[in-house]
């Protein structure tokens, strides 16, 4: 059977990705994609947030089927503000599909990462977006020697650095220790998928000013060497390697405060203190898991979300949604905000997402005006609707790329992220996800071929295999 290897890169977009081959930088990935059986695509991935899209890259699936719509939400039944992870998941991953099928693989970093669910024939290693303590599977001394190095990576460093160069050293750092254990267990392991996702360049373009768009500082040099002599390994190794971004990046100038807006009609009202019925920010949340202090800031006269007495309130930065108690109340708010300067759309849940788990999402859905120079503001409220200046932060159009000789594919298009691991599996020749949302694009994408796709229900299967977590307590 042949392999395939996955290199995911977080928050690449295609205009960082040409900065750095124009730069010279990575020249072996300039070469892959000028290869005449590398396909390249522009991701469609919205919401562009990493935990909904990853796992619809990871799933084939939209969020409605597989769960997972932000990194956080509002519980309905107690309005109390939390994160997503694991145990919300309902679809299974690839590598799990994978493991049903007894066929093994290797994934460094699933999403979501914690708490991990144990698949046979697989080997896991997961350190970031929420996890407590880098977590790993099976349970053995290989494995644990892995989580180790991955744990001496992320030691924090470099204390006397300001902050862009001490998470680029530290980039460096890790992408170093994955190269090595790589190496490794490639050797030591059978294997069929090879899929890692690194949280690089996406941290990066977070903690660095803006001229990381623009030049090449020394240390990005060195860590995209380093990323670029991964991605020559991984297609080494591989029949079919694929590199996927989970959303892009970009630069705005204005941020549109929508619970602002929706305080101005009186939807939303405010409490100066953050008490519990205060709205948080999800970096806030995160924060109080992780057991550290939040910086408490005044927002003017106005302040924080009361989330019992406002009617309708906009959730977090990350979300793009709004949950609203009064359900007669949708229509009024919809209209206010479609005309809304900088809001490109607004749709209830069941118009952008479609399956069982729809109800999970927010009420509303809101795609700013990206293009536009538009972003969502945070969830505070200030006492404007508008703030002017420059901002850098996601955007909803990711990379694929995917080198592979079993197919010819139609390329240079627009494709959604839940058609990434559809793809993968049938160049792999195993049977498709059921539930899976991408069987008009891959006949859309496959060039002059006859392909005949099989299905299976991987479902029951893996509703036994998440349930299992409980009693094996691997938390």
């Amino acid at each position: 059977m042949k392999k395939a290897a996955v290199l995911g890169l977080d928050g690449l977009s295609w205009d960082y990705l040409n900065k750095l081959i124009r730069h010279g930088i990575l020249t072996y990935t300039k070469h892959l994609i000028s290869n005449k059986n590398t396909y390249a695509f522009d991701l469609e991935c919205f919401p562009p947030s990493t935990p909904p899209s990853w796992t619809s890259i990871m799933t084939g699936v939209n969020p409605g089927k597989h769960g997972i719509f932000a990194f956080d939400f509002i519980d309905y039944a107690t309005l109390e503000h939390r994160l997503f992870n694991a145990m919300h998941l309902e679809h299974p991953r690839i590598h799990e599909m994978l493991s049903m099928l007894k066929i093994p693989s290797i994934v460094i970093n699933p999403i979501p990462g914690y708490p991990l669910i144990p698949a046979k024939s697989s080997k896991i290693i997961s350190y970031t977006i929420i996890v407590p303590k880098t977590q790993y599977y099976p349970r053995n001394e290989i494995m644990k020697k892995y989580a180790e190095k991955i744990n001496s990576a992320l030691e924090l460093k470099h204390r006397k650095t300001d902050e862009c160069k001490r998470t680029l050293l530290a980039s460096v750092n890790l992408v170093e220790a994955v190269f090595e254990i790589v190496e490794d267990i490639v050797n030591l392991y059978e294997w069929n998928l090879l899929w890692i996702n690194l949280q690089i360049p996406d941290i990066i373009l977070h903690k660095c000013n803006f001229q990381i768009f623009t030049k090449v500082l020394n240390i990005e040099h060195r860590l995209f060497k380093r990323i670029d002599n991964l991605a020559r390994m991984l297609n080494e190794l591989s029949d079919i390697f694929v590199i996927v971004s989970d959303h892009g990046f970009s630069t705005y100038n204005r941020l549109v405060r929508i619970n602002d807006i929706l305080a101005k009609k009186s939807y939303v009202k405010t409490t100066k203190k953050p008490t519990a019925r205060a709205l948080k920010e999800y970096k806030e949340i995160k924060l109080e898991i992780l057991g550290k202090s939040i910086k408490e800031e005044s927002y003017n006269q106005y302040g924080y979300v009361d989330k019992e007495k406002s009617i309708a309130f906009y959730i977090s930065k990350w979300n793009l949604g709004i949950y609203v108690k009064a359900i007669e109340a949708i229509a009024k708010i919809r209209k206010i905000l479609s005309s809304t300067e900088g809001i490109k759309w607004v749709k209830p849940r069941e118009e952008v997402y479609l399956g069982p788990y729809v109800k999970r999402a927010p009420h509303l859905i809101i795609r700013p005006d990206y293009e536009g120079g538009f972003l969502q503001s945070d969830n505070k409220v200030i006492g404007k609707m508008y703030e002017e200046g420059e901002f850098k932060d996601h955007h909803p159009s990711g990379v694929l790329i995917v080198k592979t000789k079993d197919l010819r594919l139609k390329d240079k298009i627009k494709i959604p992220n839940y058609t990434v691991t559809p793809l993968i599996m049938l160049t792999l020749n195993l049977p498709l996800p059921k539930t899976t949302d991408a069987t008009k694009e891959l006949m859309n994408i496959i060039s002059g071929e006859q392909v005949k796709i099989k299905f299976k229900n991987y479902l029951p299967k893996w509703k036994i295999m998440k349930s299992m977590i409980k009693y094996l307590r691997y938390r």
